[in-house]
């Protein structure tokens, strides 16, 4: 589907939006006011089409024949815009063209150029101008269901508008994944700074609990243990012990038995 220009949808809604002949092009180029002071003849057996241009007198002036040749090359410009968009529309059956009975006449004239004053001619010399004029001139144009869908879609194809649509949910879930990333990285650094908030306050704590016990190992004043008694009574127990092993030695007899020694053997 081709790119429609802001002249080219102006065309386009006069077309829709007309009613019955209004809806040709001598009447949508009339209702743009862009002939206004010039005519454009036609002559289907010559093939042939000229601009005439109102003058003031039969012999044009000077500025007359500069500005004539100045809108010429406007007009026919105009006329290319027209009769191109007309093909293209029929081609991509988007506008249906008939012809209405009665308009077999050779010779065809319009515009909104006085008749009854004097005019300068100046020849259509494109060819294929004139015979786009000549097919088109008298045409009915009817609009197809789609091309005023075209228009409703503003001038998008269902093709380009699912394009667009997936175009605009892409861009959407990346800037919606940015703007999470982006959260995170703040949730993040909020929770970093809590957290070490939460450890200077435990160190603190800790420090405040240190200084206590420290203080209460200064000033604990509880006299110390005295093992003394104890380690007495068991040091005399061991004396008993020791004192009692003596006294059973000294009272146990010991028999000593002699073993003969045999005598010694002279040689």
């Amino acid at each position: 589907m081709r790119v429609f220009d802001d002249e080219e949808k102006s065309i386009i809604s006069k077309i829709i939006d007309g009613a019955g002949y209004a809806r040709n092009l001598i009447n949508i180029i009339d209702s743009m006011n862009n002939l206004q002071g010039v005519r454009i003849g036609l002559n289907r057996q010559k093939q042939t089409g000229e601009f005439l241009f109102e003058t003031v007198n039969n012999e044009p002036t000077d500025n007359e024949m500069s500005s004539s040749i100045q809108r010429e090359k406007s007009l026919v410009e105009l006329l290319i815009t027209h009769v191109t968009l007309l093909r293209y529309l029929e081609k991509e059956e988007l506008a249906f063209f008939f012809d209405p009975a009665g308009t077999s006449e050779s010779e065809i004239t319009f515009g909104m150029g006085a008749t009854n004053r004097p005019y300068l001619t100046m020849a259509i010399n494109d060819k294929s101008i004139v015979d786009l004029l000549l097919i088109y001139v008298h045409k009915e144009i009817r609009p197809s269901p789609l091309l005023r869908q075209l228009r409703n879609n503003n001038y998008l194809t269902d093709e380009e508008i699912k394009f667009n649509k997936q175009y605009y949910a892409t861009w959407f879930t990346i800037i919606v994944s940015v703007v999470l990333g982006l959260y995170g990285i703040y949730n993040n650094q909020q929770n970093s700074k809590a957290q070490e908030k939460q450890f200077q306050t435990q160190l603190m704590e800790n420090e405040k609990l240190s200084n206590i016990i420290a203080s209460s190992i200064n000033n604990n004043k509880t006299k110390p243990i005295d093992y003394k008694s104890d380690i007495k009574q068991v040091t005399d127990a061991l004396s008993e012990i020791s004192k009692e092993a003596s006294s059973a030695v000294k009272n146990h007899t010991v028999e000593v038995k002699l073993i003969p020694q045999e005598k010694a053997v002279k040689k």
